[in-house]
């Protein structure tokens, strides 16, 4: 594998900002990546789960691949999410994104269809070996239905098939294990916000987070709170005033709709999920609007 760079920090999966007429507005969504870069984002992930890679065709998921890309130049590290059912489809794409210039690959496991440990296995292997770019896979059984257990994530990453991993199941034992079991391989993302500060605790180094796209300036304090200045108390603090924004995100499932919201309240001009997502109701809009304030007044 040729040089690389080595990602930790807080990496927001961003938000792919769509028209009236539902197409996508590459001029807003780099505007956005631009707000995250400016606030302390140490990474971009595009068409992560948060950016609705699942409600993009091949050519718009190439285009934004690319655009995005281009426009963040060397200013810090762009993952490009590659996510697909076949194995095909995704070396099609990160071999595309590697291409383009994107410094790693967000892939999840194949969903809908529930491999077993060897597909599984033999889906990463291939990737890898088509590509010599790093590779984060996305455990997120809570939408591929798909868990990887620790003992197969150090299997791939002693074998060079995987480099980082983003944990989103929540469950920060598995976390310990991983950590544990691997000796630090590979390298841990965690991505359940509600739990965020217990993971950093246990051997976590980086934070993928939908939620960031609104609060990432503070976000970004409070993992340098704990990483930079050792600062725990002042970690936990923060933590706990960004919690009610995590609830509403991520207790309610539809985190997509809230974060859009919240952003359009603060004067960015992001508009509403691709259907078949909804904006939020009357009353979910209320909601956001009590907990920004509240976020705000602390």
């Amino acid at each position: 594998m040729s040089s690389q760079k080595v990602f930790s920090g807080v990496f927001p999966p961003v938000i792919t900002v769509f028209d009236r007429n539902e197409e996508i507005n590459y001029e807003l969504t780099k505007q956005h990546v631009d707000f995250l870069i400016s606030n302390g984002a140490d990474g971009i992930i595009v068409e992560g789960s948060t950016g609705e890679f699942f409600n993009l065709n091949d050519q718009e998921r190439k285009r934004l691949i690319e655009e995005i890309v281009s426009h963040v130049g060397e200013r810090v590290p762009v993952l490009a999410g590659v996510s697909s059912c076949s194995t095909k489809s995704v070396i099609e794409l990160s071999k595309f994104a590697e291409k383009v210039g994107a410094d790693g690959l967000l892939i999840t496991p194949p969903y809908y269809y529930k491999p077993n440990e060897e597909e599984l296995f033999n889906h990463f292997k291939l990737i890898s070996k088509a590509v010599s770019i790093p590779i984060m896979l996305y455990n997120n059984p809570w939408t591929t239905g798909v868990y990887v257990k620790p003992q197969l994530l150090v299997k791939m990453a002693n074998e060079g098939i995987i480099q980082y991993i983003k944990e989103t199941h929540g469950d920060v034992a598995y976390v310990h294990e991983t950590f544990y079991l691997g000796k630090g391989k590979p390298t841990i993302f965690f991505g359940k916000d509600e739990n965020s500060l217990e993971a950093f605790l246990v051997g976590a180094v980086g934070w993928v987070s939908g939620a960031a796209n609104v609060t990432i300036r503070l976000q970004k304090e409070m993992y340098d709170a704990f990483f930079k200045e050792g600062n725990l108390e002042k970690a936990k603090r923060i933590y706990f005033k960004l919690l009610p924004w995590f609830f509403l995100t991520e207790r309610r499932g539809r985190w997509i709709s809230y974060v859009k919201a919240a952003l359009n309240l603060m004067g960015y001009n992001v508009g509403a999920p691709r259907l078949p997502l909804l904006p939020l109701s009357d009353k979910e809009l209320e909601d956001v609007k009590t907990v920004m304030k509240s976020i705000q007044e602390q």
